[in-house]
């Protein structure tokens, strides 16, 4: 069968299987490495992890156990957060709330435990005789078959090195009564000194490590697959072009002698430079070439026909239109590639926001957080909303390409937008050593009508270079008034920088063009002042730079706007938190149709804790599936899923004709034809990622009607203090005081600020003191009120 394929066929078959040898090998070999360093990676967060717990443990026998050493010993109740092992496990647990650590789990694995949960099993037994044989040893790690799964174990040696922890575990005379009573005496006692009583191990799913390695493996191949695929390419297109596209022409020619047709022009054709250049090779296609040109000339020294010419013609425009149609063909399919990516660009990066966002405004319904730590949040709140412009804003840049951006005109805050910026900026300069000023003149209106998102940006990308590329001295934004009809801005952004070389100024505004500064700092894409420069010429301005190497530079723009009146503002209404739902309302069943795990839990968190019932789905076929068995009033429906996508589960369920249930899309997709599309396949409303806690419940208060419970307004700086005692605590049922107490125990403020919202409403000294307490941090004063 080979002898019947043509030579170019078999080149193209031999450096095919070259080609998929090479893969098949480098496959392996990377597998192998990505495996290795996927392990090493567990290791390093289970190194870290273990060496916090084993501080922890050694700051509680050190400095907790002192201090109550007498009221252990005599206490009636057993306390465990005084037991290092038990802090340690906490430090854990904490750990776990991380999602990079939410998979791993922690055993301390001992032969002779207190407690029977750290009871060593066969395999862990073996671990801890291995570091008491080999007492150099500090690690062990490897995977293990458990309950029918593989975990990827990393091991170290738990030693008894200090003499506190002898008076708990040497006799059980020592030990504390309130332990004993709790524990008993059969384990736990016998230790000494230096002896390795214990086998730290932390467990991680096998699967989640090979999948690290399959993510990277995936990266990596499809890298290694690119640059094969392309060198086969070239290797063959090399063959070709050297070896079989001559020949194929000697063949053609050789054909029309063989047929007695060939003409003047036709002999020309072995004249051409390709098949100069082959007659000139001192090869076997050489020589070839030389023989067909003798022959030729030979042959038709005395034929003419001049038809030959408008054959010759003829072909050349048949290629010339094959060619035209090869290049539509690309260009459409270039257009359809730049529309997918950005597609896909917008939701995978929505997506990771979304969860950023989410689980930011959880942490900012927590009653149990100070003003500080309220302010971080709140600034990264802000920056996550910025983020989200400036990727809306990249993914304008291919509407800027086609000419189709417009403004996106509103009435909005000039000064508000000033200070923000200020605000966002004064901590990086300040970082620098750099003076930040702002000088804005007296007459500048408060409020205008323009594109806010893109004058935003502007403004971002001017300072953000500016406090980049200055080392040190100050970075000036000036804004003024240059016209008052039609009213024009002018700012201008002045930094004591590195400057910029004359040579570099001319192209400083083109796509991907950036200075030799900008090169160095290795950071940002070149786009920046592209897409400054074009939304100030959208804004009806344009965009100016000076500069001088060593000594700073100036940008300077202007924009055509107009004043508007305070009246014509609306005032922003002021969003209260949402704590639960009004008594005698139905038991509102809520599905959460979503494939990523940090989706459903932020809504999951989100809706729960308020009174909601929530239902998870995976993909879309488990949502129509839970449809089906669960009626849910309303579902939050995600539009990329696996194995059956939203889109298709929502036709699905409003095919069947049953109008109660309520279904908004939830997706990444930034563009508005995708909202259309939603929309179209029966979603009742469509809400973009990253959205709004206020959001999500608004939008179920406009389609099921519920009605919420409000957080109870407190200001936590409020000069008010509030003296209770424990007999206006006497008000309330003793399970409520029973719940309040094992809150404050866990210093549980969310908690208690939920409890508090169950107190009447003629009682609000008693609310107002609580809250006032939690606000403190003092859950000491309200375990004692409980007491």
């Amino acid at each position: 069968m080979l002898r019947k394929l043509k030579l170019g066929t078999k080149f193209t078959l031999l450096l095919t299987l070259v080609f998929l040898g090479g893969i098949c090998l480098s496959g392996m070999i990377l597998a192998s490495a990505m495996q290795h360093l996927a392990e090493e990676d567990v290791s390093t967060k289970a190194e870290i992890l273990a060496q916090t717990m084993n501080s922890v443990r050694e700051y509680t026998d050190n400095s907790i156990n002192p201090l109550l050493e007498n009221q252990l010993l005599t206490a009636p109740v057993f306390i465990p957060e005084t037991v290092p092992g038990y802090a340690a496990r906490q430090v854990f647990e904490q750990f776990r709330t991380h999602p990079e650590y939410q998979s791993f789990l922690y055993k301390e694995a001992t032969l002779n435990p207190t407690n029977p949960r750290d009871q060593a099993d066969e395999f862990e037994t073996q671990l801890v005789e291995q570091f008491r044989q080999q007492p150099q040893k500090t690690k062990l790690s490897g995977y293990r078959p458990i309950y029918g799964e593989t975990l990827f174990y990393i091991a170290r040696p738990l030693k008894v090195t200090q003499q506190n922890c002898l008076v708990c575990h040497s006799q059980p005379a020592l030990a504390p009564k309130s332990m004993i009573q709790t524990y008993g005496t059969k384990g736990g006692f016998g230790w000494k000194l230096n002896e390795i009583v214990a086998a730290q191990t932390i467990y991680v799913p096998a699967d989640e490590v090979f999948m690290r390695v399959r993510h990277t493996l995936t990266l990596v191949m499809s890298i290694v697959v690119t640059v094969f695929a392309l060198g086969v390419w070239l290797i063959n297109r090399f063959l070709k072009g050297t070896v079989i596209q001559p020949l194929k022409q000697l063949t053609a020619i050789a054909q029309q002698v063989g047929a007695g047709t060939i003409t003047v022009e036709q002999v020309q054709g072995f004249d051409s430079p390709d098949i100069i250049k082959v007659a000139q090779r001192a090869d076997e296609p050489g020589q070839l070439a030389r023989t067909f040109q003798y022959m030729a000339h030979e042959v038709a020294t005395r034929e003419q026909n001049l038809t030959q010419v408008v054959n010759l013609r003829t072909a050349e425009l048949a290629a010339s239109i094959k060619e035209a149609e090869t290049a539509r063909a690309k260009a459409e399919a270039a257009n359809k590639t730049k529309s997918l990516f950005l597609s896909n660009m917008s939701h995978e990066l929505r997506t990771p926001l979304n969860v950023i966002s989410g689980f930011v405004q959880l942490m900012m319904r927590s009653g149990s957080l100070n003003s500080q730590q309220q302010n971080y949040l709140e600034t990264i709140r802000r920056s996550g909303e910025h983020l989200l412009t400036l990727i809306n804003d990249v993914l304008e840049m291919s509407k800027i390409e086609a000419g189709r951006t417009t403004l996106n005109e509103t009435n909005f805050n000039l000064t508000a937008l000033l200070d923000w910026l200020q605000q966002v900026f004064q901590f990086k300069a300040q970082s620098k050593n750099i003076e930040l000023t702002f000088v804005l003149a007296p007459n500048l209106p408060k409020y205008i009508y323009t594109d806010e998102s893109k004058l935003r940006q502007i403004l971002v990308n001017l300072l953000g270079n500016a406090i980049k590329f200055t080392p040190k001295g100050k970075v000036s934004l000036r804004v003024s008034i240059v016209n008052q009809q039609p009213l024009t801005l002018n700012f201008e952004v002045e930094d004591t920088g590195l400057g910029i070389s004359q040579t570099e100024l001319k192209n400083l505004f083109e796509p991907f063009v950036q200075t030799e500064s900008g090169r160095k700092s290795q950071e940002g894409t070149g786009l920046g002042l592209a897409i400054s420069r074009s939304f100030v010429q959208l804004m009806g301005g344009d965009i100016t730079v000076s500069s001088q190497v060593g000594v700073g530079s100036t940008f300077q723009f202007t924009i055509q706007t107009q004043a508007v009146l305070t009246a014509q503002i609306e005032v922003p209404k002021t969003n209260q938190q949402v704590i639960g739902l009004i008594a005698g309302q139905p038991k509102y069943r809520i599905l959460v149709a979503e494939d990523k795990a940090e989706n459903r839990q932020l809504l999951i968190e989100l809706l729960t804790p308020v009174g909601f019932e929530v239902g998870c789905a995976t993909n879309g076929q488990e949502a129509i599936n839970l449809w089906q068995s669960w009626q849910p009033h309303l579902i939050w429906m995600d539009m990329r899923m696996p194995v059956l996508d939203g889109y298709e589960a929502t036709k699905q369920i409003k095919a069947v004709g049953n109008p109660t249930t309520i279904i908004i899309a939830l997706s990444g997709s930034a563009f508005e034809e995708d909202r259309q599309i939603a929309l179209s396949t029966g979603c009742d409303d469509f809400v973009r990622k990253p959205f709004r806690t206020e959001e999500i419940f608004d939008k179920m208060a406009q389609y099921l009607r519920v009605s919420y419970l409000y957080a109870v307004e407190s200001n936590i700086n409020s000069t008010n203090n509030y003296t209770l005692t424990a007999q206006d605590l006497a008000v309330m049922p003793a399970t409520w005081i029973a719940q309040l107490q094992d809150c404050a125990t866990k210093v549980n403020g969310k908690q208690i600020l939920q409890l508090i919202n169950q107190i009447p409403a003629s009682h609000t000294h008693l609310a107002n003191g609580l809250t006032q307490l939690v606000n403190n941090f003092d859950f000491e004063k309200i375990l004692a009120l409980t007491k």
